[in-house]
């Protein structure tokens, strides 16, 4: 009995380490793990290319800096927390001449969160291997729905709203984005490490706040010394 059961769990450990990798597909098909692969490379890839910040060029003499680090309650890592002056300058500044990309890859979008400007343009390119519908919800300030497009395609969205934009997919449900629109171009996206740097800012005194899709907003004020650094950091909570 022993030896049957020694040989049972053998054959569930090979028969683990060598089926194929498969991703579904929503016609019921799969790739292969060599196309899995390729996919899964491309989107580790596409994570460390694709820009979590767009925004006009601002240049400021003698302007100062906003560093700090957020901390995030009950979630893993402090990533994609955009800290943001809420107001500069009576936020009078020019959209971004540069286009944002936010890519569909292996069933993900890709950045997870991107924040923009009022005024950009972010490019929606399906370079996954099957066709995607990115759409947001009804309910929200900036209501869009791109349709079903093939791999390859690449549509085009104008964000004019100030807000925070869920982007969803109508054939994986398991998809979704967002995208952070801001009134002027002093924000920063953390990464995992949970740190952000605020650069060029006018002397003055301002609030600064941290969104988390998840987690409640928090806001404080920061007052900035020219040519020097001011520090805050966040501590995000649970929405009650």
């Amino acid at each position: 009995m022993r030896n049957f059961l020694n040989f049972f769990v053998a054959v569930l450990i090979v028969s683990f380490f060598c089926v194929p990798v498969l991703v579904a597909q929503e016609d019921g098909k799969t790739l292969t793990a060599e196309q899995a692969k390729e996919a899964q490379e491309k989107l580790a890839e596409a994570l460390k290319s694709l820009k979590k910040e767009i925004r006009s060029e601002v240049k400021v003499d003698n302007g100062g800096t906003i560093t700090g680090s957020v901390k995030c309650k009950r979630v893993k890592y402090p990533e994609d927390v955009v800290v943001y002056i809420e107001e500069v300058n009576g936020n009078n500044y020019p959209a971004p001449e540069e286009k944002g990309i936010l890519d569909q890859l292996n069933l993900t979008f890709v950045p997870h969160v991107i924040a923009v400007q009022k005024g950009a343009e972010i490019d929606f390119p399906n370079s996954d291997l099957v066709r995607h519908n990115l759409f947001s919800p009804p309910d929200c300030c900036q209501q869009f729905n791109l349709g079903t497009y093939d791999v390859g395609v690449v549509k085009t969205v104008k964000f004019d709203e100030v807000c925070d934009v869920p982007l969803l997919c109508n054939v994986h449900a398991e998809m979704s984005a967002f995208v952070v629109v801001l009134k002027n171009p002093y924000f920063s996206v953390t990464e995992r490490d949970g740190v952000f740097k605020i650069e060029n800012v006018p002397p003055g005194t301002y609030k600064v706040s941290a969104w988390h899709e998840k987690l409640k907003t928090v806001t404080k004020d920061v007052t900035v010394e020219s040519g020097k650094a001011s520090n805050v950091d966040f501590d995000l909570k649970k929405k009650k």
